[in-house]
């Protein structure tokens, strides 16, 4: 099952948090998406596999 996880920023933040997710979620990791909205901030998907399936 794929879990997402919502995270806000500002953009001097986010490498950090891209970072963050390929460290804690690894192989299991499925996609980041990166959304702006209207005040310049940034709303960060992480999507991952709640499970381990080698």
């Amino acid at each position: 099952m794929e879990l997402t996880v919502r995270r806000k920023a500002f953009i001097e933040e986010l490498p950090g948090i891209v970072e963050e997710a390929v460290k804690t979620y690894g192989i299991r990791l499925r996609r980041i998406k990166i959304e702006e909205d209207e005040k310049g901030c940034y709303t960060v998907l992480i999507t991952y596999d709640s499970e381990f399936r080698p």
